[in-house]
């Protein structure tokens, strides 16, 4: 096939149709939908002709939780339900249940903030990519914020608590008592509770130089701050390298390549 045919094959083509029949073609490779009441719907299409297409619920705030229902309409036609869910019932509250005994997996509270626009928001990983990635390091419960941001706050970040003036891949934060200290172990009973920061422009830099896909680059600096975030250091060489060697572990189960080869 030729390459400009094939090329052609490989484009998604949208039309959007109005309440009229006008169309409009869009080019894009991610389509973000606003229902109102809070509620997205967020498209990624594949990039070649086949391949699957990634239908994700968003919501403003942190207060509902979106849920997602898809039901046939006829013989051919899907229908796509989103619903906000505000009155979830707390865990607390709920009846207490026996549960077999045993070691049981550690809880991730998550939520990811996207501080990004233009090219870096484009470039930025998915709120369940994000969650598979800090999910395979988590040791103990913990309750994470993921912040994806641009070179200026990355930059103010970096300068304002640890006096380097430029933006780095990814800083850690952990919060107990007191003020929040970047690159730091926690300690205690309850879960772990911290941010850790990605400078999308710096990653995607990163990975080219290299040659790493961005994927696997952020999935790895993922697994390097949430290990940072349980405690784990690089500051002496025999921590470094039992750190390196968990994160390759880790990377390895999820299907990536050793980081550091």
């Amino acid at each position: 096939m030729p390459k400009a045919a094939s090329e052609k094959m490989g484009r998604a083509r949208i039309l959007a149709v109005d309440a009229d029949g006008r169309t409009t073609r869009i080019k894009a490779e991610r389509l973000e939908i606003e229902l109102g009441d809070g509620r997205r719907l967020l498209l990624s299409l594949p990039g070649q002709p086949w391949g699957d297409l990634e239908i994700e619920a968003d919501c403003a705030g942190e207060d509902a939780v979106p849920l997602l229902s898809l039901q046939p309409a006829a013989c051919n036609v899907l229908t796509l339900r989103v619903d906000l869910q505000h009155d979830l019932l707390p865990v607390e509250e709920a009846e207490p249940i026996d549960l077999p005994q045993g070691d049981s997996p550690p809880v991730l509270k998550l939520a990811v903030q996207k501080a990004v626009e233009g090219v870096d928001k484009a470039n930025a990983p998915k709120k369940h990519a994000i969650r598979r990635w800090a999910q395979a390091a988590l040791l103990r419960d913990a309750e994470v914020t993921v912040r994806l941001v641009g070179e200026a706050e990355g930059r103010e970040l970096n300068r304002g608590f640890r006096g380097k003036d430029y933006a780095t891949n990814v800083l850690t934060f952990v919060y107990g008592e007191g003020e929040a200290m970047p690159a730091a172990g926690a300690g205690g009973d309850g879960p772990l509770t911290g941010d850790l920061v990605l400078c999308v422009p710096v990653v995607v830099r990163e990975a080219a130089e290299q040659g790493k896909t961005l994927e696997a680059h952020f999935a790895h600096l993922v697994v390097h701050g949430m290990l940072h975030l349980q405690g784990h250091d690089h500051e002496i060489e025999v921590d470094a390298l039992e750190m390196e060697k968990l994160e390759t572990d880790i990377l390895g189960g999820l299907g990536y390549a050793d980081p550091y080869a």
